[in-house]
């Protein structure tokens, strides 16, 4: 996310108004970055979100600011990766993590 600050003019709107500098916008957004949920690599660029009350949270993929659901949660993610399909699992919408949702 990083490297979009810097390269590709990547600003959160929460974040309010954007440094004009880039290297001002790195540690502004370091700031902003270090209060959301921490991501957990699962594999490559899959991340699930760390910390209390995480259970249940989704797996994105995340490369820079590119962001999508890839399971409603671990277990989904795993189905996924692994082509396993439970017909009696039905599809829910992914819970929402702070910060992070709003980029999907």
């Amino acid at each position: 996310m990083l490297f979009d600050v810097q390269n590709n003019c990547f600003w959160h709107e929460s974040w309010g108004e954007r440094p004009s500098g880039d290297d001002a916008a790195v540690e502004q957004a370091k700031a902003h970055l270090a209060t959301v949920p921490r991501m957990i690599p699962i594999y490559s660029h899959r991340c699930l979100s760390a910390g209390r009350g995480s259970f249940g949270n989704p797996v994105l993929s995340m490369y820079q600011t590119d962001i999508i659901y890839y399971g409603f949660d671990l277990l989904d993610y795993v189905a996924h990766e692994f082509y396993i399909r439970d017909p009696d699992r039905p599809w829910r919408h992914p819970k929402q993590i702070p910060f992070w949702s709003d980029l999907l």
